[in-house]
């Protein structure tokens, strides 16, 4: 199939969820398709990035955009206008002209059989596309990750953001949604809320996933004092767990255990966060190879309070032999047993006390990564799930043409 993929950023940097799941998901893809991979990149995109994307079959089109970084407070005083806008900020921001000149230049100079759209936001640009059919692939409900930044915000100005964008944000997501040919979700409960509360019935899942052979690659080598969190951190989600961890978690872990140290693994932590470094906080930022730092951990933590979709950083501490120790919301739309393959701890203090146990429990610690091995094994491998985006294009065409008939019966 011709496939035109839009997408903010090119997924070969592979230093994020989002862009670790986009490249295992269509890398295999493009060695039997044509897949054009317009990009609208922040800034020059890197020649290394470029190269690997063309090594794997990829056509590379870049519409550069101006970086745009800051704090959530510094983005929400430099978009005032937005926030009359019938659009998101979060979707806003990624609004070019370049980019939606290139999306019409590119529809109508070339013959696609499907236009996949990678991840949400990138729904906008398909009022541009005509006469082929639109699928999208979502990452989260953006919506639902809103809300809940809304209620665990104190500070009444991120507060006031995250009452903005949620609100912006379910009404794009449900108008735009009805617009397009197919969806896929990460887990099946992204997919019942796309069905009952948008009333959006051409959807399916595709999982996050992990490669598991990667990991397999580096011996495990723990030190049973040390916990580790995986994350871009330059995401409100992580940096919200992060600091919800030391905040309110971590002083009463180490009231138990003074020897316990934590280790932030991701790029970009903001100067805010690294105020918290000290004999037992470390920040790695970027780093070339994160297995070696998931292997020397004791445990893998995920204390996140505001995401949606699924979490591809406990997919990795399974893959890699590491217990892990989550919130509900964390270990949302996987299939995860607690106490079977995951620990689950959903207040501080019950966090803190878990992680103790974990650390000195050998037969706990072997039971988890037993069996979160065993499932990832079965249900988790990048390899059983790519397949899935195939077969998605195919039922995205079939969609399209079936509306097409309708309304040439219906006129």
């Amino acid at each position: 199939m011709r496939v035109l993929v839009l997408d903010e950023w090119l997924p070969s940097v592979c230093n994020s969820g989002k862009s670790i799941r986009t490249f295992e998901l269509l890398s295999p893809l493009a060695r039997s398709h044509s897949i054009t991979y317009l990009v609208n990149q922040a800034g020059i995109a890197p020649p290394e990035q470029l190269s690997r994307m063309r090594d794997f079959g990829f056509e590379v089109i870049c519409a550069p955009r101006p970086l745009v970084y800051g704090s959530l407070l510094s983005i929400f005083f430099g978009v005032i206008p937005a926030l009359f806008d019938v659009l998101p900020i979060s979707v806003r921001r990624h609004v070019s002209q370049d980019f939606a000149g290139a999306v019409k230049r590119l529809i109508s100079e070339r013959q696609f059989d499907v236009v996949h759209i990678e991840w949400s936001h990138y729904a906008f640009y398909s009022q541009f596309i005509c006469g082929v059919p639109v699928f999208a692939c979502t990452h989260n409900i953006e919506y639902l990750s809103w809300r809940r930044f809304f209620d665990v915000m104190r500070n009444p100005f991120k507060k006031a953001l995250g009452f903005h964008e949620w609100q912006k944000m379910y009404l794009f997501e449900k108008r735009i949604y009805s617009k397009l040919d197919y969806i896929s979700t990460v887990s099946s409960e992204d997919a019942s809320i796309l069905r009952n509360e948008f009333g959006v019935n051409d959807v399916c899942v595709i999982p996050n996933g992990v490669s598991i052979s990667y990991y397999d690659e580096v011996a495990n080598e723990p030190d049973l004092c040390k916990i580790i969190y995986c994350g871009s951190m330059d995401s409100h989600v992580n940096q919200d767990a992060v600091l919800y961890f030391l905040r309110e978690i971590f002083p009463l872990a180490l009231e138990r255990n003074p020897l316990i140290k934590f280790e932030v693994i991701g790029r970009n932590p903001p100067d805010w966060l690294l105020r918290f470094s000290s004999s037992n906080v470390s920040f790695t930022g970027s780093v070339a190879d994160v297995r070696k730092y998931l292997k020397s951990a004791g445990l893998a933590i995920a204390p996140i309070r505001i995401a949606g979709g699924s979490r591809l950083k406990i997919l990795e501490a399974f893959a890699a032999g590491v217990p892990v120790l989550s919130t509900t919301i964390g270990a949302e739309g996987l299939e995860v047993e607690p106490n079977t393959n995951i620990a689950i701890a959903n207040t501080p203090a019950e966090f803190a006390t878990k992680i103790v146990e974990i650390l000195t429990n050998k037969m706990l610690r072997e039971k988890l990564i037993k069996n979160a091995r065993r499932l990832v094994d079965e249900k988790y491998d990048w390899s059983q799930i790519s397949p899935l985006v195939e077969s998605a294009w195919q039922k995205t065409i079939k969609n399209y043409k079936s509306k097409n008939e309708r309304i040439k019966i219906e006129e």
